[in-house]
């Protein structure tokens, strides 16, 4: 049995039981949570896998400023900044070696 297999069953069970309409997809390797967002469906996929070392949450890999407890993580979206984008024309010279590259080729 691989290692991890038993939690990842227990956790899977339980994601399974806390989300209604909550189902396994791709063999059994990713869970897709149902939901609604904005009026649409949505589905959120998870997949787990085992760690390969365990860390503690105050170890160089942890989330900055985290204490290992999710409550605590703001995971609210932040506004995107737009960017005017600027429209850029080719030059003379560019569109002359176009015409000459469709010429070449006969079209």
């Amino acid at each position: 049995m691989a290692k991890g297999a038993i939690l990842k069953g227990e956790i899977i069970e339980k994601i399974l039981k806390t989300f209604d309409g909550a189902f396994l997809y791709n063999g059994g390797k990713e869970i897709r949570i149902c939901g609604e967002e904005d009026g649409l469906p949505i589905q959120i996929k998870v997949s787990l896998t085992c760690a390969k070392e365990n860390v503690t949450p105050d170890s160089e890999n942890a989330i900055p400023g985290s204490t290992g407890n999710l409550n605590e993580i703001n995971f609210e979206d932040k506004p995107v900044e737009k960017k005017e984008i600027e429209h850029i024309e080719p030059t003379e010279e560019e569109k002359a070696n176009v015409s000459e590259l469709l010429r070449s080729l006969g079209l």
